[in-house]
Parts: structure tokens; C-alpha cells; sequence
């Protein structure tokens, strides 16, 4: 690549300890369930509580336009770290989703900062690889996360995996201070520079919404109702969790290459597969349980869903000034976390009336479906002229 490796490699090394904490924690939720009471609605609430990530996001996002700030990585890591160590403490939902709500702060910061960071600095031809290695690494840190989360919850107690995942915030912020230095940024933001109009720039990227939330709601909707869903039907929790890192497993695989995949299939093709793929996966996982169908269902959705993301943000950057990037990453994840959330919200308050977390996964393929029907038009649209 043009510019040292090293810069990215610690941004990703940011993005996994950012992504594998949250998914420490959704690992868990089918051990607080049963140690706190937790109800359906309760975890639905719990993912709700990405609405606070959507708004301090776009803040952060629009921030970083005006006055970048290597520095912003790190102070979100440090309320990572803190917001789990306070979890140690915690022995009541009203004191678990009060620190869940500071762990989403501290999450707001990692997206529109170190995404358009990478944007920055890995333009031109390079661009898509970056934003598959970055993708792939924080991929990889939700693969750790949910494949040991649920088992050192069960052989030690679940507040194994909080001191885990706080160590790790804390290591990523040595990381950035030791390892980056001033030199090695090329991004530089004028001073005085006035921040972009929001709807100028959403008007951008506006038929990429549907989509978006999609991806935010296939993810978040999978992650928190698939595993316990199986645990209905006489899973562990550790068990759970793993077929469901095999799912990330794949993906973090597919991501790597979704620099050569697109360059060889077009990001447009490869947006709709992803879709397609997912709609039908996640009705499957509703209506099986056998391990020998749920590990390929999983294996093949994982493949597809996960390259949607970095043809998400390639074709968002494709669409947006360099000026423009933190609030324009700040919006994606906005719609993609808060539609997410929402999805996750309304799921709970369904599953709960029905006492079956199966309905989550199947309100969620309707999302899916309605981007395929987008992703199809994205690709009539620029498919041909940009495969």
C-alpha cells in the first residue's frame, strides 16, 4: 500500500476491541437473562440503548470534520474500558442498562472516526482493501468475543469476559499513543473549517437508507435473538455463542477479500447477493435448530451479509467529498445502529408477547428483502458502468 500499514492496522486493532465489547456483551445476554431476570422486552430495551450511539455518533462525526483529532479513538476506548469495569458492579437491570448507556457513548466514537479516517488515508485504488481489512479485523474481534464470552461466563461467572474486554480497550489506547505518531498522518483539516451541511450530504447518500438499516438490523436482530433462541431448545450458552462465531468467523474471511471479490464481481452484484443471501438465512435459523442445518445456514449468510458492509462504506465514500466524510460516516452508522436498534426494540416487544424469539428473526427478513428490491436498483443504476 502507498502508506505504512502500520496506521491501519492500529485503527482496525481499535475497531476490533470497539466491536468485540459490544458483542461481549450480547455473548452474555443469555447467562443475565437467567442471573438477572432478564425479559424479552428487558433485551430488546438493552438494544435500544444503540439510539445513544446514533445521536453522540453524528455529534462526534461532525466534530471530526471541523477540528480531526487522532486523540478521538482513544477517548472513546477509555469509556469502553471504564464502562466495563462499572459492569463488575452491576447486580440489577436498572444498573446494567445505566452503564450499557455509557458503553454506547464511549462506541459512538470508533465509526465516524476511525471509518473516514481510513478514507483519508487510503484513497485511490487502495481504498476498498483498506476498508476490507478494517472490517475484517473488527470482524474478528466480535469472532473472540462471542466464541469465549458465553464459556468463561459459564466456568468462571459472567464477569470473566468484562475484565477481558476492558483490558483490551485499555491496550488499544496504548496502542494509538505508542504506535502513531504525528508524522505519519497525512490528515489535516483547515482551520476554521466550516462544518458540511447534513442534508446536503445525506441527499448524497439517501438511497442507500434502506440498506443501512438492513445491515444494522440483520446484524443486531441475529445477535441478539438467534443465540438465545437456540438456548430454547436445550443449547448452552457457550454452545450458542460459538455456531454464532462462525457466522462472524466467515464473514471476517469474506470482508479480507472484498477488495479482489469486488474488483472481480462489482460492489453493486455483490450488495444484492448479500441480501438475498441473509433473507433467506434468517427464516431458515427461525424455523431449525439442528445443529448439522444451523452451521451452514450460518456459514453461507456470514459470507454474504458481512461484504455488504465495506460496499456500504465504499460506495458511500464514492458518493461524498474527503471534507465531508465524519459526517457522512456519522450518518451511516446513525441509520445503520439506530434502524438496527429500533428493529431490535420492536422485535423484543414481539418476541415477548409471543414468548418466542424466532418472530425476531423472521420480522427482520422482511428488511432484507426490501433491500434486495434497492440493491437491484443501485446496481441498474451504477452497476454497469462501475461493475
Amino acid at each position: 500500500m502507498t502508506r505504512p500499514p502500520r496506521l491501519l492496522w492500529v485503527i482496525s486493532f481499535h475497531h476490533a476491541c470497539n466491536d468485540g465489547t459490544l458483542m461481549a456483551l450480547v455473548a452474555l445476554i443469555p447467562i443475565l437473562k437467567v442471573d438477572l431476570g432478564l425479559s424479552y422486552y428487558d433485551v430488546g430495551l438493552l438494544g435500544f440503548g444503540l439510539l445513544v450511539t446514533v445521536v453522540v455518533q453524528f455529534l462526534v462525526g461532525r466534530y471530526a470534520d471541523r477540528v480531526f483529532s487522532r486523540f478521538l479513538l482513544e477517548a472513546g476506548a477509555i469509556m469502553m474500558g471504564t464502562s466495563f469495569l462499572l459492569l463488575l458492579m452491576v447486580d440489577t437491570f436498572a444498573g446494567l442498562f445505566t452503564v450499557v448507556i455509557l458503553m454506547r457513548i464511549g462506541a459512538a466514537f470508533y465509526h465516524p472516526v476511525g471509518t473516514s479516517w481510513i478514507t483519508r488515508e487510503y484513497s485511490g485504488k487502495y481504498l476498498e482493501t483498506a476498508l476490507g481489512v478494517q472490517s475484517g479485523v473488527g470482524n474478528f474481534g466480535v469472532i473472540v468475543a462471542l466464541g469465549t464470552s458465553g464459556f468463561l461466563g459459564e466456568a468462571f461467572d459472567w464477569k470473566a469476559p468484562c475484565i477481558l474486554w476492558a483490558g483490551m480497550n485499555f491496550a488499544a489506547v496504548l496502542a494509538g499513543l505508542l504506535l502513531i505518531k504525528e508524522h505519519q498522518i497525512q490528515t489535516k483539516i483547515p482551520e476554521k473549517t466550516l462544518a458540511p451541511r447534513s442534508m446536503g450530504t445525506l441527499s448524497k447518500m439517501w438511497l442507500l437508507v434502506i440498506p443501512i438499516i438492513a445491515g444494522g438490523a440483520l446484524y443486531q436482530v441475529t445477535s441478539y435473538f438467534g443465540p438465545v433462541n437456540l438456548t430454547r431448545f436445550g443449547w448452552s450458552a457457550g454452545s450458542a455463542d460459538l455456531v454464532f462465531a462462525l457466522w462472524i468467523g466467515v464473514g471476517t474471511v469474506t470482508s479480507y477479500y472484498f477488495g479482489a471479490m469486488s474488483h472481480r464481481y462489482g460492489k453493486y452484484r455483490l450488495l444484492a447477493a448479500g441480501y438475498i443471501a441473509s433473507a433467506v438465512a434468517v427464516v431458515l435459523l427461525a424455523v431449525t435448530n439442528e445443529y448439522y442445518l444451523v452451521a451452514p445456514v450460518l456459514l453461507v449468510y456470514g459470507a454474504f451479509l458481512f461484504m455488504t458492509y465495506p460496499a456500504l462504506f465504499s460506495m458511500t465514500t464514492e458518493a461524498t467529498h474527503p471534507g465531508e466524510r465524519g459526517t457522512a460516516f456519522g450518518i451511516l452508522f446513525g441509520f445503520q445502529l439506530g434502524g438496527g436498534a429500533t428493529v431490535v426494540y420492536l422485535c423484543g416487544i414481539v418476541a415477548d408477547a409471543f414468548d418466542n424469539p424466532s418472530y425476531a428473526l423472521l420480522i427482520v427478513s422482511l428488511l432484507a428483502v426490501a433491500s434486495v428490491g434497492v440493491s437491484i436498483r443501485l446496481w441498474k443504476q451504477n452497476g454497469r458502468a462501475t461493475r
